[in-house]
């Protein structure tokens, strides 16, 4: 992977908010951007028919995606669980 540079203007607004998001994920403003614009793509990329169903069992599906977000935000849980029963 190459990796380059870019400048962008952004509002004061939102370069506060990704600062605090970045700062609450516990990465830099770097990372919390390139997160997010990697996020846009892969939703931007998902098939509109993969939206969540009922099976015949009851049980939904979700697309691979949705299940992928679940399992990080999961495991984000579970560290700051153990670090406070710690």
């Amino acid at each position: 992977m190459t990796i380059t540079s870019l400048s962008v203007r952004i509002p004061a607004e939102l370069r506060a908010k990704l600062k605090v998001q970045a700062e609450h994920n516990k990465h830099s403003m770097n990372a919390e951007i390139i997160k997010r614009l990697e996020e846009s793509f892969i939703h931007q990329t998902e098939p509109t028919s993969s939206v969540s169903k009922k099976t015949t069992a009851g049980n939904v599906e979700l697309p691979a995606a949705d299940v992928n977000r679940i399992r990080k935000v999961l495991k984000k849980a579970a560290k700051e669980l153990k670090k406070k029963a710690d």
